[in-house]
């Protein structure tokens, strides 16, 4: 069992190290990209009856460092928390249900030599969930969960190192309750960053 709960985190290394090898001649700056928008819950982890389903949408941020490489890719790796709210699922009223974690892979231009283009990204993602007064539950942080996250979105450049980079992504997470109930999290991101090329 333990062997089989390192083979995500085994993963995760491995993309990280894999996506940063492929960059290692970077064609342009790292760029420090600061997100800040909304977490919406679906399927179960939205209207569903077992423990620690009925989520609200709530606040999301995070920070993605992204690093360019060459041709239409750039690896990131950031930091997100989202913030669903939690009354429905058990919690009480002032509790929100905050979900922590960091995310690896690859973002692909669609479009190349533009100030302006669309890109998809794909990622492995880790994820905690703090579950303070969660109805149904032990109180504390979950284990840690693993899934990956697809998204899309468009770069918004202009002539300085200032950009705005709207996007929408949608993240699939399962992860262990403190009472030892599996949680699905299936959920859509839609955020807006501000990016800061160095």
């Amino acid at each position: 069992m333990t062997s089989l709960r390192r083979k995500p985190a085994a993963l995760m290394l491995s993309v990280a190290v894999t996506c940063v090898a492929s960059v290692g001649a970077q064609e342009a700056p790292l760029v420090l990209e600061v997100r800040g928008g909304v977490a919406a819950p679906l399927g179960s982890f939205s209207n569903g009856v077992r423990v620690g389903e009925g989520a609200a949408p709530g606040p999301s941020f995070g920070v993605d460092f992204v690093l360019p490489g060459a041709g239409r890719r750039s690896f990131y790796v950031g930091f997100s928390q989202h913030r669903f709210g939690c009354a429905d699922a058990g919690c009480p009223s002032d509790e929100p249900y905050v979900a922590t974690g960091f995310h690896a892979g690859y973002r692909i231009a669609l479009l190349m030599n533009r100030s302006i283009f669309p890109w998809i990204r794909v990622a492995v993602v880790t994820t905690r969930v703090e579950t303070d007064g969660l109805g149904g539950s032990n109180t504390g942080v979950s284990e840690l969960g693993f899934g990956g996250e697809l998204g899309v979105g468009v770069y918004i450049g202009s002539a300085s190192p200032v950009a705005i980079n709207p996007g929408i992504r949608l993240a699939a997470v399962n992860t262990m309750l403190p009472g030892g109930e599996l949680l699905r999290m299936r959920y859509l991101v839609a955020d807006v960053a501000i990016a800061l090329a160095f």
